[in-house]
């Protein structure tokens, strides 16, 4: 038996965590993950949002902070997409994936980096805002960028 790629085994953990994945997205133009996990995880970012890893429901925790964050700064397209990268699990050379959130959805608690850390960075599709969630020493921290401003004229999308 073949062992699963790291796109499949990324497409499996996507689907789990009630994510549609909808293939890899032409990611011209748009700032890597790379370049954008510094963003949210960087020495000087403050959280947004914290929950307590001691929390017995941190991951429905997570999960509402994130959703608030991420419709608060625009992350979601008009069709409710959205791209995501996830940290942990081998994955974190692999690029953005495009996907849609089920309504049962259960990021935090799937895309992890071990027990109780999840690891994880979303990325509106323009590019221009970013919401992510990682485990620090006693919380998950969860911090949304600010959105890029967009030049006057400038097309995007």
């Amino acid at each position: 038996m073949m062992p699963a790629s790291p796109e499949d085994s990324r497409r499996l953990l996507l689907e789990a965590a009630g994510l549609t994945v909808l293939g890899t997205p032409d990611a011209t133009g748009l700032p890597s993950p790379g370049e954008v996990w510094p963003s949210v995880s960087g020495f000087l970012v403050e959280p947004d949002a914290t929950v307590a890893l001691s929390a017995p429901d941190w991951a429905a925790r997570v999960d509402e902070h994130w959703l608030r964050l991420s419709r608060e700064s625009g992350l979601f397209a008009p069709d409710g997409t959205f791209l995501i990268h996830v940290g942990g699990r081998g994955m974190g050379c692999l690029g953005w994936a495009l996907v849609r959130r089920d309504d049962d959805a259960r990021l935090a608690a799937h895309l992890t980096d071990g027990p109780q850390q999840p690891e994880f960075v979303t990325m509106a599709r323009d590019g221009r805002t970013s919401c992510g969630v990682t485990t620090e020493e006693y919380d998950i921290w969860l911090v949304r960028s600010a959105p890029v401003p967009v030049e006057a004229g400038q097309v995007i999308g």
